[in-house]
């Protein structure tokens, strides 16, 4: 049976002042632990491996990406330290990023509470509220979890929307403006592109247009690309993907992100595309995006036909 957790994670300037706090509440601290968490690539949720002398489990989890309390379901399986589940998994779907960190584990009654220090991110604080047995319920959770945030005194501007694992991800990727040849050399490479446009066909779509070409780098090698450029009161995304060995690291999310912040801050409250029916990962992406189908250009071949879709920014 999956857990209900809802959790809070913060920035964390000042480690003694929430060790003080959680002493004067008589929290019991379970120990201090040094974690290696392996991620895998997973399709959905996140699924980890955590090895540590207090803390040793196979943790799946569907979380909320967002800054305040997020909702959690969570799986947890513990095998013992001489099993080779990890050993099977790196074997069978492989690493997508490890987190090192050293945690302090504290307690009060179904309230579990973190201080980390995080290798290459630094400290932070975290908040878990826990429903084991479904008795206790989501609003009591968001209520004892906010009376947890004023007594830590953590402001709004620490709090964070994801994990550590997505912070180590994003400190590798790097999304850029770029150019038609970049876009291209990736599009080359990308195999769902059985005839990739050529430079006269981006310089025709392009010309005299605001556009916006995107180029991503995953540790330094060009990943991903995505092209769009205005058309009357909205933004047309017309090109993009992902090479095939880079899908596991959100890079398309991340793409997507960056030039629907960039239309907006252009003014632009409109954003369209449209996909071929048959790219059914690419009208799960969009709609998953807050995306909605708006109309439909039938082809002789259902696979060809073109589905359109709009988003409100």
């Amino acid at each position: 049976m999956a857990i209900l957790n809802i959790e809070i994670k913060a920035k964390c300037a000042d480690p003694t002042f929430i060790r003080n706090v959680l002493t004067q509440e008589k929290a019991l601290l379970k120990g201090i632990d040094n974690q290696r968490d392996t991620y895998f690539k997973v399709t959905n949720g996140r699924l980890k491996m955590r090895e540590g002398n207090i803390e040793y489990s196979l943790v799946h989890y569907d979380r909320e990406d967002i800054s305040g309390p997020k909702r959690s379901e969570v799986l947890y399986y513990h095998p013992r330290k001489e099993d080779l589940v990890k050993q099977q998994l790196l074997k069978a779907i492989g690493t997508l990023v490890i987190v090192n960190k050293k945690r302090e584990i504290y307690y009060i009654d179904n309230v579990k509470f973190h201080i980390d220090e995080v290798e290459n991110l630094g400290s932070f604080v975290e908040i878990e509220v826990i429903d084991k047995t479904g008795n206790i319920g989501a609003d009591k959770l968001y209520e004892q979890c906010k009376e947890y945030l004023t007594l830590f005194q953590i402001e709004n501007k620490d709090l964070i929307n994801n994990s550590y694992s997505d912070m180590l991800m994003e400190a590798n990727l790097v999304i850029k403006k770029g150019t038609i040849q970049q876009a291209i050399e990736i599009s080359k490479q990308i195999p769902e592109f059985e005839n990739p446009y050529e430079v006269s066909d981006y310089e025709k779509r392009l010309t005299n247009k605001m556009h916006l070409i995107l180029i991503a780098f995953w540790q330094g090698k060009p990943a991903g690309f995505k092209v769009g450029f205005q058309v009357e009161d909205h933004f047309y995304s017309w090109m993009g993907g992902v090479i095939p060995e880079f899908r596991t690291n959100k890079i398309a999310k991340n793409l997507a992100s960056f030039q629907q912040n960039y239309v907006k801050e252009m003014g632009i409250r409109k954003i369209k595309m449209k996909t071929r029916n048959k790219h059914k990962a690419m009208i799960q992406f969009a709609l998953t995006d807050g995306f909605y189908i708006s109309g439909l250009e039938e082809d002789i071949n259902v696979n060809e036909s073109r589905i359109l879709l709009d988003k409100e920014l």
